[in-house]
Order: C-alpha cells, then structure tokens, then sequence
C-alpha cells in the first residue's frame, strides 16, 4: 500500500529554518544541501513503510498513535492515517528540543 504524504506548515516552516541554519549560520550551504536531499529521501520512505517508525516521546499525550522518523539527530513526527491513506507530517525538530504541543487535524 502507498500513502499519500502530507506536510504541515509547522514541519516545513521547522525544516525550512534548521536548513537555513546550516547554510546561513554554519556557513556550510553544500552541507545544508546534502542533509535535506537525505531527509526527502527518507520522508518520501513513508509512502510505503511508515509503520515501521517507532512512537514518538509526545505519543502517551493523544488518541492517535504519533510516530517518529530519526534523520541523524532530527525527528520528524508524524501519524498514519489509515482512513485517508496518507502519512501526516505534523512537526520537525532536533533531538535535543522538547517535544511542542501538535496541530493535530480536527479528528485527533
């Protein structure tokens, strides 16, 4: 089975500043450049296999199980909505940051 993919703005906008990061204030643009193409590769991953992520830390706090993909010392958490078919890409974070409170779709 594929699912379809979904991102939120939380997680992108997340991603979008922890690249910047590591281009802008890193000075390290090739570097910012070859851990996004590996993080997109490894999101798009969950098209097929999403099952296979452990529960995130924030997991016990919702109805739903959350889930997380590690890419090196970052976490993007998600859910797997069996009903849509689709993988919910809800937050993107570094490992060392606490887990933020979720944006959850309206039915949990």
């Amino acid at each position: 089975m594929t699912y379809r993919l979904i991102v939120s703005l939380e997680a992108f906008e997340a991603l979008d500043s922890f690249v910047d990061y590591i281009a802008v204030d890193q000075q390290s643009p090739l570097n910012a450049e070859r851990w996004l193409a590996k993080a997109l590769k490894s999101l798009r991953s969950l098209r097929k296999f999403p099952h296979r992520c452990p529960p995130a830390p924030e997991n016990d706090q919702y109805i739903h199980t959350i889930r997380m993909l590690i890419v090196d010392r970052c976490l993007f958490v998600f859910r797997v909505d069996e009903e849509a078919k689709a993988v919910r890409v809800l937050d993107f974070r570094h490992g060392s940051q606490l887990p933020r409170p979720l944006n959850l779709p309206s039915d949990g």
